[in-house]
C-alpha cells in the first residue's frame, strides 16, 4: 500500500533525494521549503518526475499556524521525513538565536502537529557534530555527546525532544546521525554545503581550492543515496521507535585525499591553499556502522572513489 509522507527541507539537497525515491517509488510526498538553502530547481525536477504524487509548500516550518493549516488540516499524513534545518556549524557560531529558531523550536513545531495529527512516525536529520571533537573513535549510539558548536547542540536538542515526543506522546520517532553525506545537487555556491562539492566545482574549474588546517583531517564521507536507504528502513522497520543510529560508512578518508581524488578524477595539477583552522571544526570524525547493519541488514555503502565519479 502507497503512502503518503510530508519531507520538510525538501528543496534542499539530502531532502530532494528522499523526495525522488518515494516519488519513483510510487508513494505521495508533500514537500515543505522555504528556499533559506533549498533550491528551486531541485522542486522543478521533482515536479518533472512527478506522477501527480508531489505536493510542494513554500512553507517555513518556524510558522505553526501556517504548517498547520496548509499541510496537515489538508493532507493525511503517514509519517514525516523531518530533514529541514539550517545545516551549518559556522551560522551557528555566527547566529545562534536564528539556528536555534530553526533546529529547536521548528522541529519542535514538527512533532507538537505530528502528535496531534496522530502521525506514525517521525524520522529525524540529525548530525554527528553532536559528538563535538571528543577524542574516542569510531563513534557509535553510545559514544559520549559533546558538542562543541550551537548547532550540534540544537540537534542533540532536537534528538531529545524526539525522545520524549516516543515516551511521552507515543509518536513513533527514530534518530540518524549523519556523518559527511555527499552526492548529486548538493549546491557548491552555498555557504552550507559539503566540502566535497566545492572542491569538485572549484577543481573542476581550474580553481586551487582551500583547505582548513593542515589537510590530515580526516572525515568518514557517506554517499547520498545510502543515506536515503537509511532514512526509508528508518521509517518503515518495526519496533525501533525511540531509537538512534549513526549514518556512515566507517571509513574514513583524509581532506588532502579528497583533494587528490577529485583533482585526478578532473585531470587537474592543483595546488591547495592552505590557511588556519576554522572555530567549531572538527579534526576527526568517524563512525561505527555496526548498528545500521544489525537492524536493518544493510552494510553496502557506497565506496569513496564510486562516489565521487558519480558526480
Amino acid at each position: 500500500m502507497k503512502s503518503r509522507y510530508l519531507i520538510t527541507g525538501v528543496a534542499g539537497f539530502i531532502g530532494s533525494h528522499v523526495g525522488e525515491e518515494l516519488i519513483r517509488r510510487g508513494d505521495e510526498v508533500v514537500g515543505i521549503d522555504n528556499f533559506y538553502s533549498g533550491r528551486r530547481e531541485n522542486i522543478e525536477f521533482l515536479q518533472s518526475i512527478s506522477n501527480n504524487n508531489f505536493h510542494f509548500l513554500e512553507i517555513d516550518f518556524r510558522d505553526f499556524e501556517k504548517l498547520e493549516k496548509e499541510v496537515f488540516q489538508k493532507y493525511n499524513i503517514d509519517g514525516i521525513f523531518h530533514i529541514g534545518a539550517v545545516a551549518s556549524v559556522q551560522k551557528s557560531i555566527e547566529d545562534p538565536r536564528f539556528t536555534n529558531s530553526v533546529n529547536v523550536a521548528g522541529t519542535l513545531n514538527i512533532l507538537e502537529l505530528a502528535r496531534k495529527y496522530k502521525i506514525r512516525r517521525v524520522v529525524f536529520s540529525s548530525s554527528a557534530a553532536i559528538y563535538g571533537d571528543e577524542p574516542t573513535l569510531p563513534k557509535n549510539e553510545n559514544s559520549t555527546i559533546a558538542p562543541i558548536s550551537p548547532y550540534g547542540y540544537e540537534k542533540l536538542i532536537g534528538e531529545h525532544y524526539m525522545d520524549i515526543y516516543n515516551s511521552l506522546y507515543g509518536v513513533e520517532t527514530v534518530s540518524l546521525r549523519y556523518f559527511n553525506v555527499y552526492g548529486e545537487r548538493q549546491d557548491p555556491s552555498s555557504e552550507y554545503s559539503g566540502v566535497i562539492s566545492i572542491f569538485e566545482d572549484r577543481i573542476s574549474k581550474g580553481i586551487a581550492p582551500n583547505i582548513y588546517g593542515d589537510g590530515n583531517q580526516y572525515r568518514d564521507f557517506v554517499y547520498v543515496k545510502d543515506v536515503v536507504k537509511i532514512n526509508i528502513l528508518a521509517m518503515e522497520k518495526e519496533g525501533i521507535a525511540g531509537e538512534k543510529f549513526v549514518v556512515g560508512t566507517g571509513k574514513t578518508t583524509t581532506i588532502n585525499r579528497l583533494f587528490e581524488v577529485v583533482s585526478k578524477k578532473h585531470g587537474k595539477n592543483l595546488s591547495p591553499n592552505y590557511l588556519p583552522p576554522r572555530e567549531g571544526d572538527i579534526r576527526e570524525s568517524v563512525c561505527d556502522s555496526s548498528k545500521v547493519k544489525k537492524v536493518f541488514g544493510f552494510s553496502q555503502w557506497i565506496e569513496f572513489e564510486e562516489g565521487i565519479s558519480r558526480l
